[in-house]
């Protein structure tokens, strides 16, 4: 099996990934009926993704510190696009 993956901080808020996966068939055809139930066998994967970072802001109470003497704000929005293509050989 063969696998490899970059990554590229393209900017302060953009983060530009790519990866490969190659590999022989797991199941072989004497247990075809078990891949029936994880059809999910890849052989070769290829995949392609970004990350856009929209705010940089973290405030609000450590309640691994003394009281009232740190605070911590949190906020999270994820958004998630995804595609696929199956190419056969």
């Amino acid at each position: 099996m063969v696998k490899a993956g970059l990554q590229w901080q393209a900017g302060p808020q953009w983060t530009l990934r790519a990866g490969y996966s190659s590999g022989n068939d797991p199941i072989p055809s004497s247990q075809v009926l078990f891949n029936i139930l994880a059809p999910g066998v890849i052989r070769q994967h290829v995949a392609v993704g970004a990350t856009r970072a929209l705010a940089g802001r973290v405030t609000g109470a450590n309640p691994l510190e003394a009281p009232n003497q740190q605070s911590i704000t949190l906020r999270m929005d994820q958004w998630d696009l995804e595609a696929g293509v199956t190419v056969r050989f």
